[in-house]
């Protein structure tokens, strides 16, 4: 099906984590260190990685799968993209994705947002705050 006409998949999760470690016997994706911010002490701000799990559904074919990291402003261009194809054999298949990207460098404080698309169409974004060390809440 061209990507022009292909329907775009369902989003059924998207979540941001140290780690996403797979057991081979099982299949199973075991999700460790879930975040939705990160603290720094300094600027630029480098994070030794960026690991992001989506399961998706309801896709059909080739599917081409993008994942920028983006400031909220788009004042800049992308910290990183990262591409994948995944193959549904099935629409009502559930497919897990691991995208990762290492020694990803913020430039300042503030918001950035993780925005995945497939079939050429946005399909979610993800807040991700990286705060200054001094704005931690100790309570």
């Amino acid at each position: 099906m061209p990507v022009e006409e292909q329907p775009p998949p369902l989003v059924l999760a998207m979540v941001l984590a140290d780690t996403v470690v797979q057991d081979l016997p099982t299949g199973k994706n075991s999700i460790q260190g879930i975040y939705r911010a990160l603290d720094a002490t300094e600027f630029p701000f480098t994070h030794p990685s960026i690991v992001v799990y989506v399961a998706l559904t309801e896709g059909y074919g080739e599917t081409e799968l993008r994942l920028r990291l983006i400031d909220a402003d788009e004042s800049r261009p992308p910290l990183f993209e990262l591409e994948a194809t995944v193959e549904f054999d099935d629409p009502l298949a559930e497919l897990a994705v691991v995208f990762t990207e290492v020694k990803v460098v913020f430039p300042e404080p503030g918001e950035y947002r993780l925005q995945l698309y497939g079939a050429g169409e946005l399909l979610r974004e993800r807040r991700l705050e990286i705060r200054p060390e001094s704005n931690i809440d100790e309570s």
